[in-house]
């Protein structure tokens, strides 16, 4: 048996280290929780209230104490709300939250009962001491909202990362959940931070671009612009002078020639969407349409507002990369 052992040795050292090195993975995938759902809820106390609150927008709201009935008009509300732990004191959601497709905490939302809103009408029959709506929202519905002497939290700049993060510490210290917020923006940080350590590495970025089914593509001044540069790739739109969100035609693909395309889907649908864009001639005549090219990314992280970009961020790494961080495609 000895004798047999170490014959085996540089073998099960080898087997041994790839172990460990797939347990770090999974252990570091693991420990990032974007929404406490799993901890005890604890009552919010009124220590450092009452205090005066900017919104996004730069609205001033004097919050004489910590709220304790939350609305919420938009999914990315919803899902900031639960991320600094204030889930337990939501009173109303909106429509999309229940939808498994595009929010990231139905099951909560559903757990908790919490019953969802689309007019000014049920918002205020639900007594809320704050409200948090968008940019996005209606200006009409905000200002009959404002008209009844509830508190508005506007929210806006979704289109950066620091953004994000920004209305992750201001939903926290509205809500009196500063250290909850302070905890989520420092994960959200340290994540990205490795996420870049191990993409960084490649002279021959990648030139990848957001392609969907509807022609829509994002250049500079987007998430997703700087969600490219965080893996170390560029993004062919915004190298061609698009700015924003816009639709474009299948002949500028033709043209630019992207090594990889992005596009959303519905879980369940990646397939369809990807087989989709592959019978457009000028997706699959391109350095995209070769097998493992095109990345589909669930719909509920790459289109949200709120801290669930981060695993966007990580799905477009371990596609262009491997989870190791070597680059899988050349």
């Amino acid at each position: 048996m000895p004798v047999r052992l170490k014959n085996w040795g540089p073998e099960l050292i080898t087997i041994g280290i790839l172990i460990a090195a797939i347990a770090a993975i999974e252990l570091r995938r693991a420990a990032f929780h974007l929404s406490p759902q799993g901890q005890k809820w604890t009552p919010t106390d009124n220590e450092g209230y009452p205090r005066i609150v900017r919104d996004s927008s730069g609205d001033t709201i004097i919050m004489t104490s910590a709220p304790q009935r939350i609305a919420s008009e938009t999914l990315g509300s919803d899902e900031l709300l639960f991320g600094v732990c204030a889930g337990n004191r939501l009173v109303g959601v909106s429509r999309v939250a229940l939808d498994d497709r595009y929010s990231n905490v139905a099951e909560q939302v559903k757990s908790l009962s919490i019953p969802t809103i689309e007019t000014v009408e049920q918002t205020v029959e639900l007594t809320p001491d704050l409200v948090f709506v968008a940019s996005y929202s209606s200006a009409e519905q905000v200002e009959l909202l404002r008209s009844t002497g509830i508190p508005v939290f506007r929210l806006n700049d979704f289109d950066h990362i620091s953004g994000i993060i920004g209305n992750i510490r201001a939903v926290g210290y509205a809500v009196g959940e500063d250290r909850c917020a302070a905890n989520l923006t420092s994960r959200i940080k340290k994540r990205l931070n490795e996420i870049a350590i191990r993409t960084h590495h490649d002279s021959n970025a990648p030139r990848v671009m957001l392609y969907d089914r509807s022609g829509y593509t994002a250049g500079a001044n987007t998430l997703f612009d700087e969600m490219l540069h965080t893996v170390g790739a560029r993004n062919i739109a915004a190298e061609h002078g698009i700015q924003g969100s816009t639709r474009i035609s299948a002949e500028a693909i033709a043209l630019w020639q992207p090594d990889f395309i992005v596009a959303g889907a519905a879980h369940g649908e990646f397939d369809q969407v990807r087989q989709a864009l592959l019978s457009d001639p000028a997706i699959a005549s391109s350095p995209a349409g070769r097998p493992g090219r095109i990345i589909i990314i669930d719909d509920r992280y790459l289109l949200c507002v709120s801290q669930y970009f981060v695993q966007a961020v990580e799905a477009m790494a371990d596609a262009l990369y491997g989870p190791s961080g070597i680059r899988t495609h050349e």
